[in-house]
């Protein structure tokens, strides 16, 4: 009997590999590899699609997921949203790659340090987590400080049409992109480019 709690921390883990579209060439058959987000999102889309006419079923789902768009659209449409942006210049590659990987592990330890520990524990866990990954990769100590406190910050409300697992990619990126646009923060390492070229 699989443990759907776990199957679906693992599952939103895993979502951190969405980061490998870099290491796409430019071009795919003499397309863009743009097309890959739109393909990509498409299928994601078609899936959910399917899902509600009940001609699929997702193990894993939350019981409130039934009659709204699952945890995974959200998710899956902040990370093209994302990469889209970053296609059009408007991103910096490194706050795309370290905020689609902080969304991925920071949610889920809250979740599961809240329920363990308490909901102090859980903030605490998510700021600590999507820090040091925004450090990693990012560098430096603004725009890891500000991007994970909104990361943690939008994680806790919960609005019915509105799901976390868009916000905490959306909201701490758009705050680090203005600062960094007004020149507010420091420079970024080499632009905050970390994937120079596709395989």
């Amino acid at each position: 009997m699989i443990d759907e709690q776990i199957y679906r921390r693992f599952n939103h883990t895993v979502a951190a590999c969405f980061v490998i579209y870099f290491l796409f060439p430019q071009e795919i058959f003499s397309l863009s590899r743009s097309w890959l987000i739109v393909l990509f999102w498409l299928i994601v889309i078609t899936i959910e699609i399917l899902r509600f006419q009940k001609r699929i079923e997702i193990i894993g789902l939350r019981d409130y997921e039934e009659k709204r768009v699952a945890g995974f659209v959200w998710f899956a449409s902040g990370s093209c949203l994302l990469l889209g942006l970053y296609e059009m210049d408007l991103i910096p590659q490194s706050f795309v790659i370290g905020t689609i990987i902080m969304a991925a592990y920071t949610d889920p330890l809250i979740g599961e340090s809240s329920k363990k520990w308490g909901e102090k524990i859980g903030i605490v866990s998510g700021l600590t987590c999507s820090f040091v990954i925004y450090q990693i990769i990012i560098g430096g100590y603004f725009y890891p400080l500000i991007g994970s406190v909104i990361a943690v910050a939008v994680e806790k409300p919960k609005i019915k049409w509105f799901d976390d697992d868009f916000a905490m990619q959306i909201f701490p990126i758009l705050v680090m992109c203005i600062l960094y646009s007004y020149g507010i923060g420091p420079d970024l390492i080499n632009e905050g480019i970390l994937i120079k070229e596709g395989i």
